[in-house]
């Protein structure tokens, strides 16, 4: 029997919990009723906190089909995120590797080892990507592997991840610290890359159309109307002009960090279709005379079309998606929900906030909270807080109700039952606990801990309690196909027999803006069972949410965060400081002098134990 299947079967046969006996029909021989292999739907949750789940003991039911398919599951209790948002966050969990290897997560996963998409590809399934995020597709390194791929992200979308690949060399040369020379050298493949892709997600939206229109109807992706053909032709226009005089063309674009809907996308702002520049000028001008009278309904009228596709939308892609699967092979699908990201919009489009009272009061809460506190920024009482804080639970129950209509259409097509269905957070959210909201790259517990589940049909409960990260997403995956996993991977299956040795997990980013190495501080977080240490090499100068100095955290007696228990001569210091060292020598982007000036001998000595250890500059081999 190959390594991969022995491994599979293995893992089926391990699943128990002395409290449940096995179901008549079980999954633990390691094969399966209709076909070779399972199929796998892999759902990636945005901003989902492991303690506002129910099925891990939150007190309101938020969570209750997650709870539900956790009965038959490996569920994985001490999941860390490798960083605190999105774009690390999302390369790191696709190919199991760290965020600021390879060169830092601005090219996602370009340049990084095969994606799960490679691996269950040439494992014999049929790949999927319903790309909701605009860094995970084919522009960032995920085309290998991937047999269809759905762009459900606006076109704007694409001009505000240009804008944050050149955040901090736009920021430098503002400051005069970088000459126009050298911040045009490096803007340059950003813009051109740009131009490239808005031509092709024009190209490819103008083929979706009649599917974008059926399954997307209250979408922006939708409402938003653009004539794709008008749109390329400001692209090439564009083009052009930075082609012609890149520094003339800065001076008019880019002397201050434009927002997404500013620079090219101003130009067209108005190509689109006449139906959609109608309803879009109604729109206004109902919103503008609401503001006179009712500024809290006409915030709301602001967000009938949701920033992101919504959860109720997407569940209608997902099930067509199957339901044109090919009858042949296995398939894997991956996609990525947005709906517990702020603003916090529970209820399908566009008329959502009328079913905000219902998600309220089936968590308990008052149903006359009002909504338009999940889009009127952080709150400023402790009412509103509160407020916020039930909108999100309100979210996340939104999200599990649309994981319960997936379940069920698995079901009606007779599928449930051989199909695998992993669910997890790419990372947390903070609702007030260190004085911030949203996500903005800190990584204390409610930032960096996640839910993380493998339903397997036919099997009963597992709880993992070692140390478990989001980079063991993949290898777990790839273990349930039976499939080879890339020797670069960083992570493992949450059944090896290795994982309860882990001594701790790390996430990594840098505060914001792009991955410029040389001048910006890595953060770094090394979290064992007891502790959670917060390092940066220096407080990074456009961080005003980090305290300046250290911070380290008893987590088993202050799961909050709230004591800072940080001194140099601490106990658990050495071994703590001795993971960041070996973590960053492992960077060759930050040089041996750097780290020994950081770190002073413990950096010293991990510098000197890579070099002879014959380890990987990147550190993932």
């Amino acid at each position: 029997m190959p390594a991969s299947a022995m491994a599979r079967s293995k893992l089926f046969s391990t699943h128990k919990r002395h409290d449940q006996h096995p179901p008549s029909h079980s999954f633990q021989s390691g094969t399966y009723p209709s076909v070779t292999k399972p199929n796998i739907l892999f759902i990636s949750i945005d901003a989902l906190r492991f303690d506002r789940t129910s099925l891990h003991g939150y007190a309101r039911p938020t969570t209750p089909m997650l709870a539900r398919l956790a009965e038959s599951a490996i569920v994985c209790n001490q999941t860390s995120s490798s960083a605190a948002f999105t774009q690390p966050s999302l390369p790191s969990m696709l190919t199991s590797t760290l965020p600021l290897s390879y060169g830092g997560y601005d090219n996602g996963a370009i340049g990084r080892p095969a994606s799960i998409f490679k691996v269950l590809h040439d494992a014999g399934y049929e790949t999927t990507m319903l790309s909701t995020f605009p860094w995970v597709n084919r522009f960032f390194g995920y085309s290998d592997g991937v047999d269809h791929e759905h762009f459900l992200f606006v076109l704007n979308s694409l001009v505000g991840i240009a804008v944050q690949r050149m955040r901090s060399t736009l920021h430098a040369h503002q400051k005069g610290t970088l000459a126009m020379h050298e911040m045009i050298e490096r803007i340059a493949p950003v813009v051109e890359g740009m131009f490239d892709d808005i031509e092709t997600y024009c190209h490819v939206r103008t083929n979706q159309v009649k599917l974008n229109a059926r399954d997307m109807k209250g979408e922006r992706l939708v409402a938003d109307g653009y004539n794709f053909r008008a749109v390329q032709r400001v692209v090439a226009k564009h083009r052009h002009a930075f082609r012609s005089d890149s520094r003339q063309y800065v001076e008019t674009h880019l002397q201050h960090v434009p927002q997404a809907h500013e620079w090219i996308a101003a130009d067209w702002h108005r190509k689109r279709q006449l139906r959609s520049l109608l309803a879009h000028g109604s729109r206004r001008l109902a919103a503008t005379l609401l503001r006179a009278t009712r500024p809290a309904r006409a915030k709301l009228s602001d967000y009938r079309y949701k920033r992101y596709i919504d959860g109720a939308a997407l569940t209608q892609r997902i099930i067509n998606a199957i339901d044109s699967r090919s009858a042949e092979k296995p398939f894997f699908l991956w996609t990525h929900f947005l709906d517990t990201h702020t603003p916090y919009l529970p209820g399908a489009a566009p008329d959502w906030v009328e079913k905000v009272p219902d998600y309220l009061g089936r968590l308990g809460y008052p149903e006359t909270i009002d909504p338009s506190i999940a889009v009127s920024g952080a709150p400023k009482t402790e009412a509103g807080w509160a407020g916020w804080s039930a909108m999100y639970d309100a979210a996340v129950l939104y999200v599990d109700e649309q994981i319960e209509r997936i379940y069920q259409a698995l079901e009606d097509r007779g599928l449930a039952e051989n199909t695998i269905i992993v669910i997890t957070g790419d990372h947390g959210e903070e609702l007030g606990e260190h004085g911030d909201i949203s996500h903005h790259f800190r990584m204390y517990e409610h930032n960096i801990r996640v839910p993380m589940v493998f339903h397997i049909p036919g099997s009963v409960r597992r709880d993992v309690d070692t140390l478990t990260s989001t980079l063991d997403l993949a290898p777990t995956i790839a273990a349930l196909a039976g499939a080879d996993t890339p020797a670069a991977w960083r992570g493992r299956s949450v059944i090896s027999e290795a994982l309860p040795q882990r001594t701790h997990v790390i996430a990594e980013a840098f505060h914001s803006g792009n991955c410029l190495f040389e001048n910006r501080p890595p953060y770094i977080a090394v979290r064992t069972l007891k502790y959670k240490y917060l390092w940066k090499e220096f407080l990074d100068p456009t961080d005003r949410f980090s305290p300046a100095g250290l911070e380290l955290f008893d987590i088993e007696a202050d799961p909050m965060e709230k004591a800072n228990i940080y001194r140099p001569d601490h106990p658990a210091l050495p071994e703590l400081n001795r993971a960041v060292a070996e973590r960053l020598a492992e960077i060759p982007e930050i040089s041996a002098a750097r780290i020994e000036k950081a770190l002073g001998a413990i950096g010293r000595a991990a510098v000197a134990k890579m070099r002879t250890s014959g380890i990987a500059v990147t550190g993932e081999a």
